[in-house]
């Protein structure tokens, strides 16, 4: 070839690359960043929005109430009687009235002290005894001729037209109210013209057999009917049932009596003060001023029995002053010259001697006064009472949560509130002091919450003790609000406690295997299985623990709890045995070791289907349910539950400390066939040592006198923890056991090598390497898994019996916040205490949430860090 010859280059052209990055790419990085950090914030946000949103629901809860005396007041009333028996306020208050001895009633404007109206109710008669419940405007006189007449005083409401109502009424304020036609005429906010007047309805007098002057009298009406209870001047008590009884043709109404008797002893010319005829009618009790009161067991109306005689004031220099029935006629209020105010109400003790089993106790002693108790006035609607004091002062209490609510003077006159009324609608205080009307408006919207009502045992009524209890709506207006938050917190971690306690095990010890021992083919079917798990809707899981597992495992028990060892047993027998075949067979068939394991299982159960009666026999005197109730064995049984686990734990602890080092010095030249021999003959020795030193213990504490039952142990329940632990437990395994699986398959796999290459076992290399590095994603599993157990709702519902109980009976249901929340719910709307109380326990779930994820993230930081150290 000639020199002169071109020449080609056969080297590709390599283009250059631009280390400029392109607007387009920094512009969409960016953007992602933001869009990160915006959602970053934004979840913040909402979740403290939550946080702040449950907070501005409950606050109001726990803000004070306040009475503050209207304008233009005190109104003087026209033409008020000096012997003013009882007087009253309309649900508006627009309309005082009274009634005095002589049974006059009236009725005033209130906004003005106008008379609007007046009635002799007994034209020519004068009553010699009266009463006015609460509530229905029952009332009923006697007279000086034997004769009882019982009927109705209330408000009757109806709309007027406005066609041909005057100028003056027309333009009226919404809200207020002028006298017109007897009555009331108010203009509601629908542009309605309301016209409430009194009625008075008093029927037919109603002859009784006695042979002196009524001079007390008391009347209850419930579903039953009508009873009234009187006492005459020389002592004579008389129940008697009102049966009434309508002809359809003529409309006349016959009055039947049956009637029952027994004399009161009145001593040293002292006569008694007040009758008191319980709202039931099944007890009646009869004051004196000196405070001496005497209580009658009237279940069997044709005989009345004394059962018990109760001083109902401390001092014996007091003087019992007022005495008045809370809604429902079963609490007593009663204030004394000494200036205290109590609570009085019949409770059943184990202890009782009377012959109904019940006695009147002081369940509630009110903020004292610095003067006597002149008046006393209990709310329709709720447990509030108005006080009068000597001093002119009036407060307000709220009886379940045992304080004074608010404060008031009277603004004129130089006597005391002689006479109080509580508005239908518990929006105000009336008073009259001679003829001087007073009205203060109430404005307490949740008096029964108090954190001390929320969170500390509250005596409620009826009951034998100050107890923790819920209960926020009932059949009737009567009941008495109980919003213990104590069960629905102390059930929230007793499920959590018992789900726990099924689901982490199961999940850590499942994540270790499918990490650390199975085939990866294996693995790539069985984790998705059981992630899948974690798709179970809540509600069919309840469903099954409810109509399924409940009424299942309460036939079987026994087998179950001996369930409880077997399982666990057959599952390191079978591993022991494995270790007894050849290294050549072990090897081969080592892929084949999670057939193995399926088949413990069933074994296992087995096993505890055939030792189930013999366990019952042996630790529960052949009935687990009679052996629960405390009918019938001892508490070793009850012992076992508790010293089996820690007699295990000091048996492997001797085990690996003494035994083991012992047996691998000395059998240095031994086979493997020796040495697997050797570990199952310590396996079966170490199970028997472990149930012998339990037996042994828990017999020795049982002759001490200590019994467990009635503690973590009691009564059986079919819907109970240890349902809602096993199925609760099947929800919160699949989120532990993926987070955990994999932290621990994010363990390099460098430091497995390093492990086995320095001699180490798997098994070490699993329990000693793999999972102290991978401790910190363990833990934020089982942080997760409690999140979810904390917060689980359905499961618990349908399967824990759904009861405000407290105790550490696995045996027994429970409630919790967040099945409160689902159960209330649809009820919130009754009223405004009852939808906070709501918010409040979301609230408190929230709170415990927090606090908890707090403490784990503050812990996984410090097994991260450590972890790094090492």
């Amino acid at each position: 070839m000639s020199s002169d010859q071109p020449t080609t280059d056969s080297r590709p052209v390599v283009r250059k690359r631009s280390r400029k990055t392109r607007t387009s790419v920094l512009l969409a990085d960016r953007f992602a960043g933001l869009l990160i950090k915006l959602g970053g914030i934004g979840t913040i946000l909402t979740v403290s929005l939550v946080f702040v949103f449950l907070l501005w629901v409950v606050f109001p809860l726990f803000l004070p109430a306040a009475m503050q005396s209207q304008e233009d007041f005190p109104k003087k009333l026209a033409s008020q009687s000096s012997s003013l028996i009882h007087m009253g306020v309309n649900e508006y208050l627009h309309i005082t009235w009274t009634v005095d001895s002589d049974g006059n009633l009236v009725w005033y404007h209130s906004e003005t002290g106008e008379q609007i109206g007046s009635q002799a109710l007994f034209p020519g008669e004068t009553p010699t005894a009266w009463s006015f419940s609460l509530r229905g405007g029952h009332v009923a006189f006697a007279f000086e001729d034997a004769t009882v007449r019982l009927g109705t005083i209330g408000f009757e409401t109806s709309f007027v037209a406005d066609d041909n109502l005057p100028d003056e009424v027309t333009d009226l304020p919404i809200g207020d109210g002028v006298p017109y036609e007897g009555g009331i005429l108010e203009r509601t906010p629908e542009n309605q013209f309301r016209l409430q007047t009194l009625v008075a309805d008093l029927q037919d007098p109603i002859k009784v057999d006695v042979d002196s002057k009524i001079t007390l009298i008391d009347q209850s009406v419930s579903s039953k009917g009508k009873i009234f209870a009187l006492l005459t001047e020389n002592g004579e008590f008389r129940l008697a049932r009102v049966t009434e009884r309508k002809n359809l043709l003529t409309g006349k109404i016959t009055t039947k009596l049956r009637e029952g008797k027994t004399q009161v002893e009145l001593s040293d010319g002292s006569a008694p003060n007040r009758i008191m005829l319980a709202g039931l009618g099944d007890s009646v009790i009869v004051t004196w001023p000196d405070g001496r009161a005497e209580r009658f067991d009237c279940r069997n109306a044709s005989k009345p029995t004394l059962v018990e005689t109760v001083d109902l004031v401390e001092s014996p220099d007091a003087r019992l002053t007022a005495i008045e029935f809370l809604i429902g006629k079963t609490s007593v209020v009663t204030g004394d010259s000494d200036g205290n105010v109590d609570v009085w109400f019949r409770v059943k003790p184990e202890d009782a001697t009377t012959s109904d089993g019940a006695t009147l106790v002081r369940a509630h002693r009110l903020p004292a006064g610095d003067s006597p108790v002149v008046s006393l006035a209990a709310s329709p609607r709720s447990r509030m009472v108005a006080v009068g004091f000597e001093d002119q002062s009036v407060r307000l209490f709220h009886v379940t949560s045992n304080q004074e609510l608010s404060e008031a003077k009277l603004t004129d006159g130089n006597l005391p509130a002689t006479h109080l009324a509580i508005a239908p609608k518990d929006n105000a205080v009336v008073s009259i002091n001679d003829d001087q009307l007073q009205i203060w408006a109430v404005d307490a919207s949740h008096p029964e919450i108090t954190w001390s009502s929320i969170f500390s045992s509250v005596w409620y009524e009826g009951y034998a003790e100050p107890e923790h209890a819920w209960q926020s709506s009932s059949g009737t207006d009567e009941f008495e609000e109980k919003y213990g938050m104590m069960p629905l917190v102390f059930g929230t971690l007793k499920s959590t406690f018992y789900s726990m306690l099924f689901a982490v095990p199961l999940a850590l010890l499942a994540a270790i295997y499918t990490s650390e021992f199975l085939h990866a083919k294996a693995k790539a079917r069985i984790k998705p299985t059981i992630e899948v798990m974690a798709s179970l809707p809540s509600v069919v899981l309840g469903f099954l623990a409810a109509l399924f597992f409940a009424p299942l495992v309460e036939d079987i028990v026994p087998e179950v709890l001996t369930a409880l060892i077997t399982v666990p047993f057959a599952f390191l027998l079978g591993a022991y045995l494995w270790q007894l075949l050849p290294a050549s067979l072990e090897v081969q068939f080592r892929k084949y070791r999670i057939f193995g394991v399926a088949v413990a299982l069933p074994i296992g159960l087995a096993m505890a289907y055939f030792f189930g009666d013999s366990v019952e026999r042996w630790l529960f005197a052949g009935d687990i349910k009679a052996w629960l109730d405390g009918q019938i064995g001892t508490g070793t049984g009850a012992w076992m539950f508790i010293l089996l686990p820690l007699s295990a734990f000091l048996v492997i602890w001797f085990v690996n400390s003494l035994v083991s080092p012992r047996i691998r010095s000395a059998g240095k030249h031994w086979t493997r066939s020796s040495f697997a021999q050797i570990d199952l003959v310590k396996f079966l020795v170490a199970c028997l040592g472990t149930v012998a030193i339990a037996y042994i213990a828990s017999a020795f504490l049982n002759t001490l006198g200590w019994d467990p039952r009635g503690s973590y142990v009691g009564t059986y329940v079919q819907r109970n923890s240890l349902i809602v632990g096993a199925i609760m437990g099947f929800a919160v395994i699949p989120i532990i056991y993926t987070i955990a699986d994999d932290a621990l398959s994010a363990v390099p796999e460098s430091i497995r090598a390093a492990s086995l290459g320095a001699g180490a076992t798997p098994w070490q290399t699993a329990i000693r390497v793999v999972v102290p590095t991978a401790m910190s994603g363990l833990f934020s599993a089982v942080m997760v898994g409690l999140g979810r157990a904390v917060g689980e709702t359905m499961i618990v519902l349908m399967a824990a019996g759904n009861t405000a109980l407290m105790d550490l009976n696995v045996f027994n249901g429970f409630r919790t916040l967040s099945a409160n929340i689902a159960v209330e719910l649809p009820e919130a709307v009754i009223n405004s205490s009852h939808y906070r109380m709501l918010f409040l326990a979301a609230l408190l779930l929230f709170v415990i949430t927090f606090v908890v994820n707090t403490v784990a993230e503050t812990i996984r930081l410090r097994f991260r860090k450590r972890a790094f150290q090492l």
